[in-house]
Formats: structure tokens, C-alpha cells, sequence
């Protein structure tokens, strides 16, 4: 092809008309993308966790937590359990009203309405006991929960927590305790 040539000023313009093709795919991607990082940024992210509160003398108390660390408000917050999960928590001669009290806890009746981004909300949430009438819960048990929210706009997320009946601080079986 000769420079000036018909030919070759089309073939110009088909690359030209080329180029401006791919930047513009490359642009809507780049919108695209950055509406989805956006929206993942900005919105709820609720998770639970299961922390001991006192512990004396074999007795260990725990209580349910919850917390929104996402930027936006939480609505319509449930935690959920398979009852087969709740089972496995649950000391088998614990009292009907303390496994009512437990399982409670992952019915809609004890749904949130609303969890402001940074809110901590909690629950009690049983016990575990050396001795075998004051037994709740089996230390050290551990089941998965769900947890389904909405934001404002009324997109749904969903949450998977494991939650475990043993403290957080200590996690791998100690803690050294300063000497003041």
C-alpha cells in the first residue's frame, strides 16, 4: 500500500475507528467496575461472634454478639441456625426453658429492625458449667449461623459466622497477664 492511496487511507480509518472501539470498552468496564467496588464499600457487613462475659469457680457465662462494620445501617437482621446446629450446642439435660432462651435467639422473633455501621448489639446467651445441673452449653462447641440483612435500598447480603462457646481472649489456650 502506497501512503495517499485510497487503500490506505480506509485501512487508517478502520484502525483508528479500532482504537476508539476498544477505549471505549475499556472506559464502561472501568465504570462498571468501579460502581461495583463502590457498592460493595458502601454498604452493611454483619457479623456475630459468641465471647465469655464472667467466669468464676466453673462457670463460664457467654454472650451473643452482633456488629454492623460496614459503612451503611443494617434492616431486617436475623441469625439463623439449623436446629440440628442448635443441637450440638445445647447440653442434652439442659432445662426446656434455657434451650427455649438459646433458640430464641435464632428465630424471627428476635429479629433486628435496624444496626447502625459500628453498632454492637448483645444478648445472653447461656452458660457452661462444671456442674452438671447449671449446664447450657458445651464448652467449646462450635456451629454455623446465617445471617440475612438488607441495606436501605433493600438489597439483601448474607453472612456465614461460625460461632464457638469459648472466650475470644486466649483463643489458642492463654493469655500472659501483665505483672502491674
Amino acid at each position: 500500500m502506497i501512503p495517499g492511496s485510497p487503500e490506505f487511507s480506509a485501512l487508517v480509518a478502520l484502525l483508528a475507528a479500532g482504537i476508539a472501539a476498544v477505549g471505549a470498552c475499556i472506559a464502561l468496564a472501568s465504570v462498571l467496575i468501579t460502581r461495583k467496588n463502590w457498592r460493595d464499600s458502601n454498604r452493611p457487613v454483619v457479623t456475630a461472634y459468641v465471647d465469655e462475659e464472667t467466669g468464676s469457680e466453673g462457670l463460664t457465662v457467654f454472650n451473643l454478639y452482633i456488629k454492623n462494620t460496614g459503612t451503611r445501617p443494617a434492616v431486617a437482621v436475623q441469625l439463623s441456625a439449623r436446629s440440628a446446629e442448635i443441637e450440638k450446642l445445647v447440653e442434652e439435660q439442659t432445662e426446656d426453658k434455657r434451650r427455649s432462651h438459646i433458640e430464641t435467639i435464632f428465630k424471627r422473633e428476635s429479629r433486628l429492625s435496624v444496626l447502625l455501621p459500628d453498632e454492637t448489639l448483645v444478648t445472653s446467651f447461656g452458660l457452661a458449667s462444671a456442674r452438671p445441673d447449671e449446664k447450657w452449653l458445651k464448652y467449646g462447641e462450635e456451629i454455623e449461623a446465617e445471617i440475612t440483612y438488607r441495606d436501605v435500598e433493600r438489597n439483601e447480603y448474607t453472612s456465614y459466622v461460625l460461632l464457638r462457646t469459648r472466650p475470644r481472649k486466649g483463643f489458642g489456650g492463654g493469655v500472659w497477664q501483665s505483672a502491674s
